[in-house]
């Protein structure tokens, strides 16, 4: 009877630091969930102006990654919201809002998110999303060209 008192503590332990590495505290969150905003004196856009507001939103559904950006332009007097959900699989997903017509998706690492985007079937622009180490600023590099015109940004974003 001693013997089994003593085992009752051992496999309370054991069965703790299993459900400790097992992830008992739930499935690690991506990095690129929520919301960002822009923050336009860290940010370059070529040609400019930069946006007066920007936010960009990003949500995890069945179908892979929702990405919402949302615009908003002083300058020409509008706002416009770009939309996509694509999964990591290299694969064309419509856009809607946007110069472009499809987006592929491609996960590098946990932090690092490559994409290609493409008008008429034809790459037109490609781009880096990076989250920062620690979680709190994304940075989203862009190179493409729009009805003749080049453009380039690298866009810096803090979680919100």
């Amino acid at each position: 009877m001693a013997q089994n008192r003593l085992r009752f503590p051992v496999y309370v332990c054991l069965g703790i630091a299993a459900l400790v590495l097992c992830g008992f505290a739930g499935p690690h969150k991506d990095p690129f969930l929520g919301t960002w905003q822009l923050q336009p004196e860290k940010s370059t856009f070529k040609p400019g102006p930069a946006p007066d507001e920007r936010s960009m939103i990003f949500e995890m559904t069945g179908d892979g990654l929702k990405h919402t950006t949302k615009t908003l332009n002083g300058f020409l007097g509008n706002s416009i919201s770009i939309v996509y959900t694509a999964k990591f699989d290299g694969k064309d997903y419509p856009v809607t809002g946007a110069g472009i017509d499809t987006i592929a998706l491609k996960r590098v690492d946990a932090n690092t998110i490559e994409r290609t985007g493409k008008v008429g079937g034809v790459q037109s622009e490609t781009g880096t999303m990076k989250v920062s180490p620690d979680g709190k600023t994304l940075t989203v590099t862009i190179n493409g060209a729009y009805r003749g015109t080049n453009y380039s940004s690298v866009q810096v974003l803090t979680r919100e």
